[in-house]
């Protein structure tokens, strides 16, 4: 892990410095109700975990809906801007404060959005870690909230010749 996990609130502006980062060993992140992540088998599911194609996707284990942050593992920062939770998925750029920039004056009006889910959780209270090691075993483990059991979570992509982001929005 890379500095601290913590949420940041950032009232209705975005605002952050981008010395927040984790990363996994190479599996997707996964985002899951906190109680069932206590139950969660890794090694049962992860087959399924991986079969999710694109940047974000959702699968159903044990009765739980688990969302599969895919494709290949990037680099991931979280914010929190009003009732929005942002996770940002640093793909390539030259370094943090080109990211920084691009996110304190990102506008999702100009971004393309390549996916939309929406998820009725059983809990408001959900963790995003790492789909491969048990939730005990993995210290970059974040816990988010939110204020319904419903969430959607549109996934933008950002391209340009020096910086490329995936960014997923979760709202509820």
């Amino acid at each position: 892990m890379v500095g601290n996990s913590d949420i940041y609130d950032m009232g209705d502006e975005i605002r952050f410095s981008m010395t927040d980062w984790i990363e996994t060993a190479g599996s997707p992140f996964v985002i899951m109700e906190r109680d069932y992540a206590q139950r969660y088998d890794a090694e049962k599911s992860y087959n399924t975990i991986c079969g999710v194609d694109g940047y974000a996707g959702t699968v159903e284990i044990d009765g739980h809906k688990i969302v599969v942050l895919g494709d290949e593992p990037m680099p991931v920062s979280i914010i929190r801007k009003g009732y929005e939770t942002i996770i940002i998925r640093w793909s390539y750029a030259p370094g943090t404060n080109e990211i920084e920039s691009i996110v304190n004056n990102l506008d999702f009006g100009t971004l393309s959005e390549i996916s939309h889910e929406m998820i009725d959780f059983d809990s408001k209270d959900l963790v995003m870690f790492d789909a491969a090691p048990y939730l005990e075993e993995d210290s970059n483990a974040v816990k988010l909230q939110t204020l319904h059991k419903t969430v959607n979570i549109n996934t933008y992509e950002y391209n340009s010749e020096s910086v490329a982001l995936i960014i997923h929005k979760l709202k509820s």
